[in-house]
């Protein structure tokens, strides 16, 4: 809003003393602060990226993601664990003897063991050769789920910037409506001053000078409205952008015409091979097959290197023993384990899992063709909503033209007030049908982007394809 038109607003204030006072302030808030931040759409999907909650949760998911994966692994090396105690006997342990053993021990019933001091070490070693695919089911399962994770991220970022210009449509839209309500007013003002003069010179009549009162109080309302739509409209886009609520912001972008949307089948073959959901889904499916092979891998036997060295000890008096009071013993084994009979635990497992495998499924062909719905509707309201930009430049042009024509008439006595004030109704109509049209035009080419989404696919997606 210009300073002219506030102070314009104030000079009214005689006729409309409290209606117009509140227009008056709420105009000038609605102006834009020298100092405001500029934000174009690019900078606005920028900062939205980098600030919402749901995407870092998204992100904090594929470093969980990655954490399977790498304790998936795991089973994959050799486990190495060192155990030992160091032992103060305060009261050694006594071993019992029979009646009959106790001559041959001097009579004595009971015998202490070992010494004071008792130290017991151990290196054990083991590593799996042969799981029957535990090891690799699991991997490959948490593999698919990192995969899955990486692609929800990718469809989160998609929502977030389509809720960002979503927003920023909104407030260029609103941006409009205040310029246009605002020039509406500055003609019913107009025309209530030509009138005014008019009546006074007696060329026209008391109804005409109602007519245009009227008319320029019929003008206070939408422009209020419009401001207020703005304000909430540059709310929304400052908590979607993560910027404070208190920032002033200039919008450096502008409602335009889009281009037409591609060939039907173009759209629909890239949503096939990129849309993040799918994908997300698809993993899931592969991760869900990868559980049925890990349940089926719980029937087969286990096989295991494993090997100890020990280190063991007993002593009296001194904190740590001599040469000759300690042992070493060394081991080697091949362990073998096979599950004869688990009470169908694994039956259990392995139904369980399949069930979950036809329902991830099911779900990736319900979303795909809820898809490829979505897909075919978005296009055609995008063909929709350019069919209804037709003709809505010309027709501002024409409703300006028209309006300058009553109003030479007018001065030249050849045209009444209410043919003005109808040119001038008819212009600003107009205007806001051009506002609103380029609106709709830009947020269904926004609405469509989504829909065949794919544009914040992750890093590795060319290598995952070629796998």
């Amino acid at each position: 809003m210009t300073q002219t038109t506030a102070i314009t607003a104030r000079a009214r204030a005689a006729d409309w003393p409290w209606f117009t006072a509140l227009l008056c302030a709420v105009l000038v808030t609605t102006a834009w602060p020298v100092s405001a931040r500029t934000l174009s759409l690019d900078e606005a999907r920028g900062l939205a990226l980098a600030s919402d909650e749901q995407l870092a949760q998204a992100r904090q998911g594929i470093i969980g993601a990655e954490a399977d994966v790498m304790s998936a692994g795991a089973d994959r090396l050799p486990k190495l664990n060192l155990a030992g105690t160091y032992t103060r006997n305060l009261k050694k342990p006594v071993m019992f003897l029979p009646a009959d053993m106790a001559a041959g021990f001097g009579g004595a019933t009971s015998l202490e063991m070992g010494g004071d001091w008792d130290l017991q070490a151990a290196a054990t070693l083991s590593l799996n050769l042969w799981t029957a695919g535990r090891l690799s089911s699991a991997r490959g399962m948490a593999a698919e789920a990192l995969a899955g994770s990486r692609w929800q991220e990718a469809l989160v970022a998609d929502a977030v910037v389509f809720s960002t210009e979503q927003a920023y449509y909104d407030a260029l839209l609103a941006a409009q409506q205040v310029d246009i309500a605002e020039r509406a007013l500055v003609l019913a003002e107009e025309s209530l001053r030509v009138t005014r003069a008019a009546v006074d010179q007696g060329t026209s009549s008391r109804f005409d000078l109602l007519r245009a009162q009227v008319e320029l109080a019929n003008r206070e309302a939408p422009a209020v409205q419009a401001g207020n739509r703005y304000r909430l409209a540059v709310l929304q886009l400052r908590r979607v952008c993560g910027l404070d609520h208190d920032e002033d912001l200039e919008l450096t972008d502008a409602l335009a015409d889009v281009p037409a949307p591609r060939e039907l089948d173009d759209l629909l073959a890239d949503m096939a091979a990129s849309s993040p959901e799918l994908k997300a889904l698809d993993h899931q499916a592969k991760a869900a097959a990868m559980a049925v092979s890990l349940a089926k891998a719980g029937r087969g036997p286990v096989v295991q290197l494993k090997g100890q060295y020990a280190l063991q000890g007993q002593w009296d008096d001194d904190l740590f023993p001599g040469d000759n009071e300690t042992a070493r013993s060394a081991t080697a084994a091949l362990a073998v384990s096979v599950p004869v009979f688990d009470g169908y635990a694994a039956k259990a497992d392995i139904r369980g899992s399949r069930a979950d495998l036809r329902a991830a499924q099911l779900e990736l062909e319900r979303v795909t063709r809820n898809r490829e719905l979505g897909v075919r509707q978005a296009r055609t309201n995008l063909e929709n909503a350019r069919l209804s930009m037709e003709g809505r430049h010309e027709a501002v042009t024409l409703a300006e033209e028209a309006y300058r024509l009553a109003q030479v008439r007018l001065d030249n006595g050849l045209a009444t007030p209410l043919e003005r004030l109808d040119a001038e109704t008819a212009l600003t109509d107009a205007r806001v049908q051009l506002a609103e049209a380029l609106y709709n035009c830009n947020l269904a080419a926004a609405n469509l982007k989504l829909s065949v989404g794919g544009d914040h696919a992750p890093a590795d997606h060319s290598e995952e394809n070629q796998r």
